[in-house]
Protein backbone atom coordinates (compact mmCIF):
# COMPACT_ATOMS: atom_id res chain seq x y z
CA UNK A 1 0.00 0.00 0.00
CA UNK A 2 2.65 2.68 0.73
CA UNK A 3 3.23 5.22 3.16
CA UNK A 4 0.57 7.94 3.34
CA UNK A 5 0.51 11.30 4.18
CA UNK A 6 -2.33 11.73 6.89
CA UNK A 7 -4.17 14.18 8.25
CA UNK A 8 -5.89 14.24 11.96
CA UNK A 9 -7.90 17.36 12.25
CA UNK A 10 -8.92 18.08 15.95
CA UNK A 11 -12.21 20.31 15.78
CA UNK A 12 -14.07 19.35 19.27
CA UNK A 13 -13.35 21.03 22.33
CA UNK A 14 -11.41 18.79 24.48
CA UNK A 15 -14.14 18.93 27.29
CA UNK A 16 -17.59 16.96 27.16
CA UNK A 17 -16.87 14.20 24.72
CA UNK A 18 -14.16 11.61 23.77
CA UNK A 19 -13.76 13.34 20.44
CA UNK A 20 -10.07 14.48 21.41
CA UNK A 21 -8.75 10.97 22.79
CA UNK A 22 -10.03 9.15 19.93
CA UNK A 23 -8.53 11.43 17.09
CA UNK A 24 -5.24 11.24 18.85
CA UNK A 25 -5.64 7.00 19.56
CA UNK A 26 -7.21 6.85 15.41
CA UNK A 27 -3.45 8.86 15.16
CA UNK A 28 -1.46 6.36 16.54
CA UNK A 29 -2.89 3.63 14.67
CA UNK A 30 -2.29 5.06 11.62
CA UNK A 31 1.12 5.79 12.14
CA UNK A 32 1.39 1.92 13.44
CA UNK A 33 1.91 -1.19 11.00
CA UNK A 34 3.51 -1.84 8.31
CA UNK A 35 3.68 1.19 6.14
CA UNK A 36 3.90 3.77 8.99
CA UNK A 37 2.26 6.31 7.40
CA UNK A 38 3.56 10.63 8.33
CA UNK A 39 0.82 12.07 10.57
CA UNK A 40 -0.05 15.12 11.58
CA UNK A 41 -2.32 16.72 14.18
CA UNK A 42 -3.88 20.09 13.79
CA UNK A 43 -6.13 21.71 16.57
CA UNK A 44 -8.57 23.43 14.82
CA UNK A 45 -11.91 25.67 15.71
CA UNK A 46 -12.61 24.78 19.21
CA UNK A 47 -10.54 21.78 19.41
CA UNK A 48 -7.69 24.69 19.85
CA UNK A 49 -8.58 24.61 23.75
CA UNK A 50 -6.47 21.52 23.80
CA UNK A 51 -3.30 23.60 23.04
CA UNK A 52 -3.73 25.37 25.63
CA UNK A 53 -1.03 25.05 28.62
CA UNK A 54 -2.05 22.87 31.52
CA UNK A 55 -5.15 20.69 29.95
CA UNK A 56 -6.24 17.71 31.55
CA UNK A 57 -3.61 15.38 29.49
CA UNK A 58 -3.77 12.17 31.33
CA UNK A 59 -6.10 10.21 28.56
CA UNK A 60 -3.83 11.31 25.66
CA UNK A 61 -0.81 11.82 27.22
CA UNK A 62 0.94 7.92 25.99
CA UNK A 63 -0.92 8.99 22.63
CA UNK A 64 0.86 12.41 22.52
CA UNK A 65 4.35 10.22 23.87
CA UNK A 66 3.73 7.71 20.72
CA UNK A 67 3.03 10.51 18.00
CA UNK A 68 6.21 12.89 19.25
CA UNK A 69 8.66 9.61 19.30
CA UNK A 70 7.35 8.66 15.67
CA UNK A 71 8.49 12.49 14.81
CA UNK A 72 4.64 13.38 14.17
CA UNK A 73 3.41 16.96 14.92
CA UNK A 74 0.63 18.19 16.43
CA UNK A 75 0.15 21.91 15.47
CA UNK A 76 -2.78 24.64 16.29
CA UNK A 77 -4.20 27.24 13.53
CA UNK A 78 -3.14 30.69 14.74
CA UNK A 79 -6.31 32.21 13.68
CA UNK A 80 -8.36 29.66 15.54
CA UNK A 81 -6.37 30.94 18.53
CA UNK A 82 -7.62 34.38 17.80
CA UNK A 83 -10.72 33.79 17.28
CA UNK A 84 -11.16 32.52 20.60
CA UNK A 85 -8.91 34.75 22.60
CA UNK A 86 -6.45 32.35 23.45
CA UNK A 87 -2.89 34.16 23.60
CA UNK A 88 0.05 32.49 21.78
CA UNK A 89 2.11 32.30 24.80
CA UNK A 90 -0.50 30.33 26.37
CA UNK A 91 0.14 27.25 24.35
CA UNK A 92 1.97 24.18 25.58
CA UNK A 93 5.44 23.75 23.89
CA UNK A 94 4.62 20.85 22.11
CA UNK A 95 2.10 22.02 20.30
CA UNK A 96 3.27 24.33 16.87
CA UNK A 97 1.15 26.82 15.78
CA UNK A 98 0.51 27.66 11.93
CA UNK A 99 -1.06 29.88 10.06
CA UNK A 100 -4.79 28.74 8.49
CA UNK A 101 -2.65 29.25 5.00
CA UNK A 102 -0.44 26.45 6.37
CA UNK A 103 -3.17 24.32 7.46
CA UNK A 104 -4.44 24.41 4.06
CA UNK A 105 -1.36 23.45 2.31
CA UNK A 106 -1.47 20.46 4.80
CA UNK A 107 -5.00 19.50 3.44
CA UNK A 108 -3.78 19.87 0.01
CA UNK A 109 -0.74 17.51 0.44
CA UNK A 110 -2.48 15.32 3.02
CA UNK A 111 -3.66 12.00 0.33
CA UNK A 112 -6.52 11.49 3.47
CA UNK A 113 -7.87 14.27 6.18
CA UNK A 114 -9.94 12.40 9.42
CA UNK A 115 -11.60 14.87 10.73
CA UNK A 116 -12.76 14.51 14.77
Amino acid sequence: MGEKNVLITMNQAPYGSIYYTEGLRAAVGVTSGIDEHKVNVVYLGDGAYFAIEGVDRKDTKTYIGTLKKAENKLMVEKESLEERNIEESKIAEDIEIISRTEVLKLVQAADVTIGF
